[in-house]
């Protein structure tokens, strides 16, 4: 059971009236409490009095009405029941629809997005708070492509191999949009190199390496000619070396000084081609003979490892701002990078380092760094869904340390736990962008509780609304929307009548006639199933009767346990009445929820009392067998204190009760069955019928006032449906709170069958407004001398309450007990008067 914090407003002091009409106990508080009064009562009535002082219209009952008066003031008007969108107020289609404003409906979120975009201070990173399905991401990724906070200097990093300390490659920065020039160049100067050397015959290699034989008579001669030609072999490898040495110096020598001019302002990038440079010279032999590993370019490159780059993260300027349904990655229109990772590992977020077997032995390099996803969002934005990372503890570590020291480093000891002396410890990279969490506030509330960083790292917190108030302005704006959804999913227009149909659908979603939705998955869907029916019945637009046709295919396929309920009913085998009278047993509408189910449904209340024992003490029993929540505990105390202080003055509660709900085998929780069970306990204790023609929800304070309670569409429409089933006598109906009857958005046949006088709602203030509908009788009037009428419902209480305590206290034993008391009487007087008798003689 569902409930709301919004209260009712209080009821206003009724006017006087004289003494031939019908008084009130509300009228007479001030009687009641002079000839009844207790320290309780009085402290109600100041209460009362503060409360009553407001001016709320139409807040009292009048003393003189009837129990039709009442009923006819509570019930709810066939135009209050739905608000409706006028679609002549709407576009005659979404292709006329304006552009749609950034911001819309989010401008908390906008301004602490601001706030955290144009702060390059560590610790500004956001958290987005919203319930699921609000189109948070997408908000965020479209605000950031139309608006843009470019975080950093833009910069290309690329990861090359150190000749001088093998296993610490060097991470150097360059202008956007050059490492893939760089990385061409070099493919170049290599490919240059080659083909340089290839000029070079074959054939004076080979005749600079080749052995004569010798013919010598014996063995010391065979030595001196082996030394001799292994000194001969040696000085012509040595200037075969040298040979090939200047063959490279010249080929390469023009390209690197054309980049040495190209990036002279780069002085680390300077000094790896410097030494680049030197490397290709010196080993210009063993790039020729192409025999050793480190200088053959792998499978699928153009260049050995040594001499290649790995790209890290590039800037392309010129890229395309294409928005498609699948694409991870954005830019701001100053080519910030806006990447989500959807998979938020340790490695997918931190990058890590690939390994190789070789011989035995692990090795790594340079070019197996792989980038993460805070690489590629440096100097930009990462979004990351808290949910997802929130299951990585490795990588929500790792994320907290990289932006605590904002530097970047894809090394981690359990990586490269395995290499040994090969251990690569990259050169950590700069970190320069901004982090945005998406996640619920429950998720915030865990971390801002658990972990002493995350405050201090994620200093924004930025709430999406998940409602905005409806107004035509508003309803255009959202017209506005459906037309981007339009764009993105390539759907079908909608007519003026399609788009009103939505509006009213999304005010049900957020059960408020003056507000809208802002649920981007629920409009996502209702429009792609809309637009579905209107493909298959070959409609050009979008229209009403394809919107409702949607909503009533969504509603059946999620309607099956519902079904299950309704039939169960019928067939009997949940004891629900929907026509008749009974003492002590009520229709309490509920709400059930069940997955991705939840529709409302009557469950059976039942009041026992037994009387002459006890002293009012009400026994909850869902609650005594743990199957009662703290909310609905707290409603049954606030409703046990209620009765104690209407009754307690007049009478003693000698009484105890019991509550239960009949065949629910389920938690139970909430405090919307308040009223419901102050109705049910209080027929019990009249022994006086109410009607189960009605249904009834609903919360309620101590001064016995109304309150709203939440989910009051569904439960309108379970009982509905339950009658359906059992049939419509015109007699039955639902009794909701009067604060709730703007939140009505019911369906089309409910209103029709209210318009037809088959169904009713009534919305009450008061428990007395309530019992009156229930019981068809007074509640709570009074007489001239301030007592409850004993054709009252609540006098009839009083009266039981009094012949209770006859039971317990028979007439003779209180007759005996008056005899003696006058018997007192005349001997204190005799002796009153003999004592003054005694003072006139004296």
């Amino acid at each position: 059971m569902s409930s709301s914090s919004k209260a009712m407003l209080p009821k206003n002091k009724a006017p006087k009236t004289d003494g031939s009409k019908h008084l009130t106990h509300a009228d007479t508080a001030s009687r009641f409490e002079r000839q009844y009064g207790n320290a309780k009562s009085k402290k109600l009535k100041q209460i009362n009095e503060l409360e009553n002082n407001s001016n709320h219209p139409n807040a009292t009952i009048p003393a003189t009405r009837t129990v039709t008066e009442i009923k006819q003031k509570c019930k709810v008007a066939v135009a209050q029941l739905k608000k409706h969108s006028d679609s002549d107020l709407l576009p005659a289609s979404t292709e006329l629809s304006s552009v749609l404003s950034c911001g819309f409906g989010q401008a908390r979120s906008v301004s602490a997005l601001n706030t955290a975009f144009d702060i390059s201070a560590s610790g500004y990173n956001v958290f987005a708070v919203g319930e699921k399905g609000l189109g948070k991401r997408t908000f965020i990724t479209q605000y950031l492509c139309s608006k843009g906070h470019k975080q950093a200097e833009l910069k290309d990093w690329i990861y090359t191999h150190n000749f001088h300390q093998p296993n610490k490659p060097l991470a150097i920065a360059l202008s956007p949009g050059t490492a893939q020039k760089l990385s061409s160049e070099l493919c170049n100067i290599w490919q240059h190199l080659i083909n340089r050397l290839s000029t070079m015959p074959t054939t004076e290699y080979e005749e600079n390496n080749k052995l004569d034989p010798i013919n010598s008579p014996n063995q010391a001669n065979k030595k001196t000619a082996s030394n001799k030609k292994a000194t001969a072999t040696s000085h012509n490898i040595y200037k075969l070396s040298q040979h090939l040495q200047k063959i490279a110096e010249e080929a390469i020598t023009p390209l690197f000084n054309s980049l040495f001019e190209q990036f002279h302002q780069n002085e680390k990038l300077l000094a790896f081609l410097s030494a680049m440079q030197q490397d290709l010279i010196v080993h210009a032999p063993l790039i020729y003979q192409g025999q050793d590993e480190r200088f053959v370019p792998a499978p699928n490159q153009l260049l050995p490892d040594r001499y290649n780059i790995n790209i890290i993260s590039a800037n392309a300027p010129n890229l395309p701002l294409e928005y498609g349904l699948k694409q991870t990655q954005h830019h701001t229109p100053d080519r910030a990078p806006i990447v989500f990772e959807p998979n938020p590992t340790s490695d997918n977020i931190l990058g890590k380092i690939n390994q190789s077997l070789h011989a035995g032995s692990t090795l790594s390099n340079h070019m197996m760094i792989k980038p993460g996803a805070l690489h590629k969002a440096n100097g930009g934005y990462l979004i990351l869904e808290a949910s997802h990372i929130n299951e990585h503890p490795e990588a929500w570590h790792g994320l907290k340390l990289a932006l605590r020291t904002s530097r970047l480093s894809p090394v981690e000891a359990r990586q490269n736990a395995t290499l040994g002396d090969n251990l690569l410890t990259p050169e950590a990279i700069p970190l320069e962008n901004k982090i945005i969490l998406l996640g619920e506030s429950d998720l915030y509330d865990h971390y801002a509780e658990q972990d002493t960083e995350f405050l201090s790292l994620f200093k924004i917190r930025a709430d999406f609304h998940e409602e905005i108030i409806r107004t035509v302005d508003n309803e255009v704006q959202m017209a506005a929307k459906m037309a981007d959804i339009i764009a993105k999913y390539k759907l079908k227009h909608f007519d003026s009548t399609a788009q009103a149909a939505v509006l009213e659908f999304l005010s049900l979603l957020c059960e408020d006639q003056n507000k809208l939705s802002l649920h981007t998955d629920s409009l996502i869907q209702i429009m792609l199933e809309a637009n579905r029916l209107a493909s298959v019945n070959q409609a050009t637009l979008v229209s009403a009767s394809h919107v409702k046709q949607a909503l009533t295919d969504i509603s059946y396929r999620s309607s099956y346990l519902k079904e299950l309920y309704l039939q169960e009913i019928t067939d009997g085998q949940q004891l629900i009445s929907t026509s008749g009278t009974a003492i002590g047993q009520i229709n309490a509408l509920t709400i059930i929820d069940y997955a991705d189910s939840e529709f409302g449904m009557p469950a059976l209340l039942t009041a026992v009392v037994q009387h002459s024992v006890g002293s009012g003490d009400i026994l909850d029993i869902e609650r005594d067998v743990e199957l009662g929540g703290s909310l609905h505990a707290k409603g049954m105390l606030i409703m046990n204190s209620y009765l104690r202080a209407l009754f307690s003055p007049y009478h003693p509660l000698n009484f105890t009760a019991s509550l239960a709900f009949e065949q629910s085998y389920a938690h139970i929780d909430g405090d919307s069955a308040t009223l419901a069970e102050a109705c049910a306990l209080l027929s019990a204790l009249a022994d006086t019928p109410i009607s189960q023609s009605l249904g009834i929800t609903g919360s309620m304070n101590q001064l016995g006032r109304v309150q709203a309670v939440g989910g009051i569409n569904a439960k309108v429409a379970g009982f509905f449906d339950a009658c359906l089933h059992q049939g419509l006598t015109g007699n039955q109906g639902v009794i909701m709170p009067y604060a709730n009857i703007s939140q009505l958005m019911l369906r089309d046949d409910i209103i029709t069958a209210v318009q037809d006088g088959k169904f009713h709602i009534y919305g009450v203030k008061s428990l007395s407004e309530a019992l009156t509908i229930l019981a068809d009788m007074p509640v709570d009037t009074l007489n001239k001398k301030g007592r409850y009428r004993k054709s009252s419902l609540f006098g009839k209480i009083i009266k039981n309450l009094k012949k209770w305590e006859e039971q317990l206290n028979p007439p003779e034993d209180s007759e005996e007990a008056e005899q003696d008391s006058d018997t007192t009487a005349k001997m204190t007087d005799k002796k009153s008067n003999v004592k003054l008798t005694d003072k006139k003689l004296r």
